[in-house]
């Protein structure tokens, strides 16, 4: 073939407007996708940040919640295993008191649980001396710094009689063998400081020294934020030794499940605890209690009330009475830390039990979780001091701990 003569043919051709065009929209098109893309897989990780942050924090409250309570009542006599003086608490209640933040942010719901046990692990020996206090045996010390507030068991061979002894604001040292800095605790005590038995000496005679522990678990205002706190004492609210357990929490609800008579028997026609409420039940705090039943009553010693002599089937063990608890169910909200910044709606806020506090979706991922727990320890008729199998030659203490 004969090649061409024209020079234009030959010469070098660049892109035409119309081509150049077609390309950038074709660019443009093909970057806004990836663009849409990144971002929606950008925003689907942050929610799925968000929602994990909230769910390993209920999950934490949850595990500490079932570890610690089913402990309630342990080594103690069951009328003083919970506590419901509201008595120094925020609002002077121990059921949904309400706290607000700023800046928008939701309101958080919060009742109050409140309990006391033994700590299982503590055994020491020696006498209480009055005004002289705690005297160890010779060689032993506490072992451990007890803080103000903390209180220690001093108990008689026999388990029957025992003293409850209060630190004192400076403490004592781990390493003391004697301590005078204590206050009786005379409404948790069995028995008075002048006691013979308390001050008794030798291997079989000499009481036991052990630890009492008190936990109070409720959401705060931590830095604007909702915490679920765990404080250890119950007679103040002392940030400086209580531990967070979750952020975020928006409610935390606590439902009471008490001893309910079988349905045949001489106790089958006793009337539910809850007698006030719109559908009666043996649970206190539930979605149908009424604001009266929302919790036992605050022990009054005046008022008749089940003791370790009254047996299994006996209908005081039926009566609205802290002793009479059975299991506890509780329920904890956990929100994320923000709300979505693109307009997402997040999750409807549930009731939990008698909470009141259903919203509809207002950009925050929730996490709802709720656990039951028994607590057997109310069901002991006796009180025991440790070791196990230990038998005085009186014929107390059979079963030991």
């Amino acid at each position: 073939m004969i090649p061409s003569r024209n020079s234009q043919a030959l010469a070098p051709r660049g892109v035409t407007l119309l081509e150049l065009m077609v390309g950038t929209v074709t660019t443009t098109i093909i970057l806004a996708a990836v663009a849409v893309s990144f971002a929606g897989v950008q925003g689907s990780y942050q929610t799925e940040s968000r929602i994990k942050v909230a769910v390993e924090g209920v999950r934490t409250a949850t595990q500490f919640v079932e570890q610690r309570v089913r402990l309630a009542g342990y080594g103690i006599d069951p009328r003083f295993a919970f506590d419901f003086n509201p008595g120094g608490l925020p609002g002077e209640t121990k059921s949904n008191h309400t706290l607000v933040f700023a800046h928008g942010a939701p309101k958080s719901v919060t009742d109050d649980l409140a309990f006391r046990y033994r700590d299982a692990a503590y055994l020491r020996r020696g006498q209480f001396l009055g005004a002289a206090g705690v005297q160890l045996e010779p060689g032993s010390s506490f072992g451990v710094d007890l803080a103000k507030g903390q209180r220690l068991l001093v108990s008689c061979n026999n388990g029957k009689k025992y003293l409850v002894l209060k630190v004192n604001a400076g403490g004592v040292a781990s390493n003391a063998g004697a301590s005078a800095n204590f206050t009786v605790d005379t409404k948790l005590s069995s028995t008075t400081q002048d006691d013979t038995c308390l001050a008794k000496v030798g291997e079989l005679d000499a009481p036991y020294i052990m630890l009492l522990h008190e936990v109070r678990l409720r959401i705060m205002d931590l830095g604007g934020r909702p915490f679920l706190m765990a404080f250890q004492g119950l007679d103040e609210l002392n940030m400086d030794t209580a531990v967070p357990l979750a952020a975020d929490v928006e409610s935390f609800q606590v439902a009471y499940l008490m001893n309910r008579p079988p349905q045949e028997g001489p106790n089958a026609e006793l009337p539910p605890v809850d007698v006030a409420s719109d559908e009666p039940n043996w649970i206190l705090g539930d979605v149908n209690s009424a604001d009266s039943n929302r919790h036992p009553p605050q022990r009054d010693p005046l008022q008749p009330e089940p003791k370790y002599s009254d047996p299994y089937d006996a209908a005081i063990r039926y009566a609205n009475h802290p002793a009479n608890i059975r299991a506890v169910r509780v329920a904890i909200s956990v929100r994320s830390a923000t709300a979505e910044p693109n307009g997402r709606r997040g999750f409807v806020r549930e009731d939990l039990e008698d909470s009141g506090e259903f919203s509809l979706p207002d950009g925050y991922y929730r996490t709802n979780m709720t656990t039951t727990v028994r607590v057997p320890n109310l069901l002991s008729r006796s009180g025991f001091n440790p070791p196990v199998g230990a038998l005085h030659p009186s014929g107390s203490n059979v079963w030991g701990g």
